[in-house]
């Protein structure tokens, strides 16, 4: 049988071709989306509005549109990966069968950790989150390391917008301490959870940036805390930061 033919929904256009350009663009000033476009100044902003509350757009503190990871989880519902998760598996991979751990990635998304690739370990690992589920910032190596690439204003703005939940006796509840932890990753370049959001499990992460330098992900090593101990974290640090390093060089990253 075949369909009726319904004409083209000029609104709908409009806000798809508008998306495409600041995919192409990102990140872009409102007034370099007008330059670009036929649209008019009215329906520009209320477009750029509309999406930013829908979640489908940020804005950073220099007032540049950029897409968000909502973006990415409404395209993960197809069977591609995107870019991301296919330049950082062999990476990831590699690093796994080194440390026979297991071995995440996330982005941040609604103030949380958003997991959109892993290689499990040949070992058990209760708690252990799938693809696609969510963490909290605060109290994850993923999250302290997507943490640390947020500016000073933007990370006291997480600070005091959002309540540091515990979930041991071991989180991190104190927003001036949390704030020492990220300035602490910032400077070393990895960060850990120690049982912070599960007991007996550990976990060390390290950020990975783009072209312009942004966090835009990490990676993460997780087991439990008495096969990766301190001591243990100590000696994965380099691979891990080669990994994560690797990953941002593929991303465009030259620092």
């Amino acid at each position: 049988m075949k369909l009726p033919s319904y004409p083209i929904s000029t609104t709908v256009q409009k806000a798809m071709r508008l998306l495409e350009m600041i995919g192409e663009r990102q990140p872009v000033r409102a007034s370099e989306i007008l330059n670009q476009s036929t649209l008019s100044r009215s329906n520009v902003y209320r477009l750029l509005s509309t999406f930013q509350k829908m979640g489908y757009l940020e804005r950073d503190e220099d007032l540049k549109y950029r897409l968000s990871f909502k973006v990415f989880v409404l395209g993960n519902t197809i069977p591609q990966r995107n870019q991301l998760s296919e330049v950082a598996r062999p990476f990831m991979v590699k690093l796994a069968e080194m440390c026979k751990e297991n071995v995440n990635l996330g982005v941040r998304y609604r103030q949380k950790v958003l997991y959109i690739e892993k290689i499990e370990s040949p070992h058990y690992l209760k708690l252990d989150q799938p693809i696609g589920s969510t963490d909290p910032l605060h109290c994850t190596a993923l999250g302290k390391a997507l943490l640390s690439g947020l500016s000073d204003q933007e990370l006291r703005t997480y600070l005091k917008s959002e309540r540091l939940i515990p979930y041991t006796k071991k989180t991190i509840t104190d927003p001036k301490v949390l704030e020492k932890e990220i300035q602490h990753v910032r400077r070393e370049g990895y960060s850990t959870d120690l049982e912070e959001l599960s007991e007996g499990i550990h976990c060390i992460g390290a950020p990975i940036r783009d072209v312009s330098g942004k966090v835009i992900a990490a990676i993460s090593i997780s087991a439990p805390a008495i096969r990766l101990t301190r001591q243990k974290m100590r000696e994965l640090k380099g691979p891990l930061l080669e990994a994560s390093l690797g990953v941002s060089k593929k991303m465009g990253y030259r620092g």
